[in-house]
Formats: C-alpha cells, sequence, structure tokens
C-alpha cells in the first residue's frame, strides 16, 4: 500500500467505526428489536424473529469491516462486500421511502450506509493495483 500514513490512519478508523456501527446494529436487532421495528412502524410479532435473525449477517458485516481495520492489505478485498451490501440496503430503502411506505427517519441508516459505501468504494479505487 503506497499511501501516506495519514491516509492509512483515516481508512483504520473508517473501518472500525464502520465496524463498531454494524456490530451496534447488531446488538440492537438482536437484544432490542421491538426498537428498530417500531423506528420502521412494524408491528407484526413474527418480525422479532427477522430482525433477529438479520443480525448475524449485520454481525458478520462489523466483523468483516473490524478485519479490514486490522489489515488494510489482507482484507482489502472484504470493502468489495461492503460497497455491493450498503448499495442493495439503499437501494431497498430509498424504494421503500419513495413509495411512501417508509418514513425519513427510519431512511435515514440508509443514507449513512450510502455514503460509506461511497468512501469504502474510494479505499477500492486508492488501493487498486
Amino acid at each position: 500500500m503506497t499511501e501516506t500514513p495519514l491516509l492509512q490512519i483515516y481508512y483504520h478508523v473508517l473501518f472500525a467505526a464502520s465496524a463498531a456501527f454494524n456490530l451496534s446494529m447488531a446488538a440492537m436487532l438482536l437484544f432490542k428489536p421491538d426498537v428498530m421495528l417500531a423506528r420502521l412502524e412494524i408491528r407484526d410479532p413474527a418480525a422479532r424473529l427477522l430482525a433477529q435473525s438479520f443480525a448475524s449477517s449485520v454481525s458478520a458485516w462489523g466483523i468483516g469491516y473490524a478485519l479490514i481495520a486490522y489489515d488494510l492489505v489482507q482484507f482489502r478485498n472484504f470493502a468489495w462486500l461492503g460497497v455491493l451490501s450498503k448499495m442493495i440496503f439503499f437501494l431497498i430503502y430509498f424504494a421503500a421511502w419513495r413509495n411512501g411506505r417508509l418514513k425519513f427517519a427510519a431512511f435515514v441508516p440508509a443514507l449513512i450506509d450510502l455514503i460509506l459505501a461511497g468512501l469504502f468504494a474510494e479505499f477500492l479505487w486508492r488501493t487498486a493495483g
């Protein structure tokens, strides 16, 4: 990696913060799914299981981001999964928001993921080759 030390620190912080964000969201989905579901205005009791099972995927991505933060070179390609999953998440929530099925406050996490997807793509671009 030929980036400046400051840029390398920035990438370590970016992926460490992303890991913390994902792992905190996963904990919320696992231990307090009703809080997240209420924000989405979902009142179906069966949705708790779906939210809690989604926590496993969110945790796995968080662990992936932590690995990138730990070693930017060895785990660099995990960032591709982050870009793809965050873009898909954004598109799903964007469609729901545009169709009036989601309030803007519930759409905010998708905007955060869109920003992170862009930052991850920028990392991949700068560290290519």
